[in-house]
């Protein structure tokens, strides 16, 4: 969500409850900045690579792809997962046994759950479908 005292530090936020892809790509925009967690500063640049027409047999979002393990919530942004990741790899660390309690269990970072992902990306899915269908239904384009 925007935050007014990020938009003096930072080029402006807007939220994503208003602001849509389709909007920016009919804009041109083919490269933004996104920010998960003004706290720990979890910057992402999204490349627009191509678009092409939805398939309207497909729910959307869908997963295709991805590569290694998000890191734990409130882990301190970057460098704070680099300290975990370097703790919690090396039993003599000082701070090895505190960050295992404090995560709870061994964490891989090359270990990607793809099954989980893709469950909850397609509960995100029928949400979508549902919401849209009911929006449908509202103007009187479905019974």
């Amino acid at each position: 969500m925007p935050d007014p005292e990020w938009d003096n530090l930072r080029d402006r936020t807007y939220s994503p409850k208003i602001l849509r892809l389709g909007a920016l790509i009919d804009r041109g925009v083919t490269e933004f900045s996104y920010t998960y967690d003004f706290g720990d500063d979890w910057r992402h640049t999204i490349t627009i690579e191509a678009t092409a027409a939805a398939d309207h047999a497909t729910d959307y979002p869908r997963y295709l792809d991805g590569a290694r393990r998000a890191p734990p919530e409130d882990v301190g942004g970057i460098p704070g997962f680099e300290l975990f990741l370097e703790a919690i790899a090396d039993p003599n660390h000082e701070e090895h046994d505190e960050l295992m309690r404090w995560y709870g269990a061994p964490f891989d970072p090359a270990l990607i759950d793809e099954d989980a992902i893709r469950t909850r990306i397609a509960k995100l899915a029928r949400r979508r479908a549902i919401g849209k269908a009911g929006v449908a239904k509202s103007r009187g384009q479905i019974n």
